[in-house]
């Protein structure tokens, strides 16, 4: 049986178009996903990240390979309610 899940994703070493500029961010977010397990989970809100081609545009071509970019889960929760599936928009930070 299938489970709601809230999954924040942090993501770090991104370089990212800016103000005319290529600047070293990361960025929080929460993608809410219908799961049959907590792996499942995880790696579906990290799929719909990496596929969002509103982040991809802000990508520059020049990614680091000594320190690529990465995600990973920071907190995640089980939903009690039913909650719109997916999610946009980010919260950026400077690194």
């Amino acid at each position: 049986m299938s489970k709601k899940y809230s999954v924040i994703v942090r993501g770090e070493n991104f370089i990212l178009h800016y103000d005319g500029e290529e600047k070293l961010c990361g960025f929080v977010t929460t993608r809410n996903v219908k799961a049959s397990s907590v792996e499942d989970a995880k790696k579906i809100a990290i799929n719909l990240i990496e596929c969002d081609d509103d982040l991809r545009i802000l990508m520059s071509q020049r990614q680091s390979d000594i320190n690529p970019p990465t995600l990973f889960v920071e907190e995640m929760y089980e939903l009690s309610w039913w909650k719109r599936l997916g999610g946009k928009g980010y919260t950026f930070f400077a690194q």
